[in-house]
């Protein structure tokens, strides 16, 4: 039986094309959609994304898109595209049950479920640990036990229980990294502007294979305009610092993202007496250095599966195929 799944974020949409009679994945694919300026095409781009499956099922995270004036109005506007387009969809919620479209009662149950769908795949094959799992936005830090639900159930809660922190390794603005850092032997305050995002220092430093999304300027994705972007965030040219020194300050910001990490980490490990971590995302080698300096016991998941990256549509793919017909 082939399943077809599909996480709907703000900026990117994840499909998974599953076999579950052999357990191979089929396709594995990530796609750039920013629906705060093109939510209107999205019926005819998820149109072009079908495929023959016995099985659809869908998360999402896209209504929270500015696109819409309130996550309600979002959901409902997700809903009726992707049933319009795939009448036998089944929809994750938050507390992981599947709902077709006529099922569904309470809408802001379907908001940001990507995550349950994410621990489905973990509760089922390894119990217990805490997902972090470094996005291009966005860093979850979700803990899981096998029967029970530890996870707070809406984006507001988990931020207050540092389970969800709005940056990640791509798209986050360097002025909501760090309000001051660490430069020439003194703290300064970088510039409170859209100049660079976090794409930019891990292009610099080397660790990011794709720069995805769009940049800041509009200008070119290479080592020179990222430094040129991460300059002006202190009111600087590339050539008034040097590429030394522009480094430097991208480690700087990097060493202030991986604390802020590193904190909420400790936190929900304590909170919840885990004491292992299991890394997914594009932004894993942040995980790394966070294990790493807490000292705990990680695994990364992209050793385990392929799709380590698209951990929403896994989950929902096994637990699709768990249902039965």
């Amino acid at each position: 039986m082939k399943i077809l799944t599909f996480d709907i974020g703000g900026a990117n949409t994840k499909k998974l094309l599953y076999d579950s009679e052999s357990g191979n994945i089929l396709k594995n694919e990530i796609y750039y959609f920013p629906f705060w300026r093109e939510f209107r095409d999205f019926p005819t781009f998820l149109s072009k994304l079908r495929e023959n499956a016995s099985k659809v099922g869908f998360v999402f995270t896209a209504e929270l898109s500015d696109a819409f004036r309130t996550k309600r109005e979002g959901i409902d506007f997700l809903l009726e595209v992707c049933s319009s387009i795939f009448p036998e969809a089944r929809f994750m919620d938050i507390d992981q049950r599947l709902l077709g479209y006529k099922e569904v009662k309470k809408t802001l149950n379907l908001a940001a479920a990507n995550y349950a769908a994410s621990l489905y795949y973990l509760e089922r094959n390894f119990g217990e640990g805490v997902l972090l799992d470094i996005g291009s936005t966005t860093t979850d830090i979700i803990p899981f036990r096998h029967g029970e639900k530890l996870y707070a159930k809406n984006d507001l809660d988990r931020m207050l229980a540092g389970q969800l922190l709005y940056h990640g390794c791509l798209r986050t603005p360097l002025s909501a990294i760090a309000c001051e850092i660490n430069f020439r032997g003194g703290r300064i305050k970088p510039a409170s502007e859209f100049f660079a995002i976090t794409a930019d220092i891990y292009n610099i430093l080397g660790e990011i294979e794709n720069y995805s999304c769009e940049t800041p300027d509009g200008r070119d994705k290479n080592h020179v305009e990222s430094m040129q972007r991460v300059a002006r965030m202190l009111c600087s040219d590339f050539d008034e610092l040097g590429e030394d020194e522009i480094v430097k300050l991208c480690e700087a910001f990097r060493e202030v993202q991986i604390d802020s990490i590193k904190y909420n980490v400790k936190r929900v490990m304590e909170d919840f007496k885990i004491d292992r971590v299991f890394l997914a995302g594009i932004g894993d080698f942040l995980g790394r250095r966070v294990c790493s300096r807490l000292k705990v016991e990680f695994k990364l998941l992209k050793e385990v599966t392929e799709v380590y990256n698209n951990l929403p549509c896994l989950g929902l793919a096994e637990a699709l195929n768990d249902e039965g017909d």
